[in-house]
Order: C-alpha cells, then structure tokens, then sequence
C-alpha cells in the first residue's frame, strides 16, 4: 500500500497504560485537566477516549481516533506528546503499548440505536419479567388443578 493510500484511512492509536494503584486519583486528574485538553488541540484528531478495565482496576487504554496515519504520527512524533507522557509519568508503572489500527468500520449515526437504558431500570424490568413468568405459571397451576 502507497504511503498516499493509508494517509487516506482513518486511523486509531491505542496506548494502554498500567497505572500505579495509589495513583489513579492523580493520573485520571492530569488526564482529564491537562493530557486531554492538550491532546483534543491536534490537527486530524477526532475521538479521544480513556477506558478504565472493568472493576476499577489500575489498567487504562487511551484510544484516540484520527483522520489519517499521518496526523497521529505527528502528533507521537511532537514535543507535545513527549510531555503529555513526561507528565503522567510519575502516576504509571512502565511506559504504555502503543498498538495501531486502520480503522475498518465507524459509525456514529446513534439516531438508530435506542438511548441506554439506566441499570435500575433494567433490573425494574427484570424483575418485573420474573414475575410476570411467575403469575403465568401460577395461572398454569391453577388451572390445572381445577
């Protein structure tokens, strides 16, 4: 593939981050204070995302979504990039993993999809399913015995 080609696909970069556990609180600060706001200034960036491992453990994956390969490259080539890790550096155990990604599918259209639903309202719903099940068996016994 030219060089022309893939600076025409978008472009994902994945940096995945083990952080000290007595750091966390200080590390999601200088994320979301300083890195972010820094990060979402860079020519072709589209996405930024922190994801925390599920639990609330001490592993993040910073996901950023870029127009191309080139403008992602510059930025990680940038003095800018070099400090925003110089500055988190204190707050992780090693340096992060960088893994990069063309990326194949992205849609957004959420117009689609139905909103989220909040977790009380899904166990209402379950519960509420439980027992309506319930009733119906209770129906069927009922019945059957007469």
């Amino acid at each position: 593939m030219s060089t022309e080609e893939s600076n025409d696909k978008k472009y994902a970069r994945r940096l995945a981050i083990k952080v000290k556990p007595e750091q966390i609180d200080n590390f999601l600060a200088k994320m979301r204070d300083d890195i972010y706001p820094s990060l979402k200034k860079q020519t072709g960036i589209r996405r930024v995302y922190l994801l925390r491992s599920y639990g609330g453990g001490n592993e993040f994956v910073s996901e950023t979504l870029w127009d191309n390969k080139y403008f992602a490259d510059t930025y990680a080539s940038s003095n800018s990039f070099k400090e925003n890790i110089d500055s988190a550096r204190d707050f992780i155990e090693s340096d992060p993993t960088v893994t990069e990604f063309d990326i194949i599918l992205h849609d957004l259209n959420t117009t689609d999809l139905p909103l989220p639903e909040k977790p009380k309202q899904i166990i209402k719903k379950s519960r509420a399913s439980r027992n309506s099940k319930r009733d119906k068996q209770s129906k069927k016994k009922r019945v059957k015995k007469r």
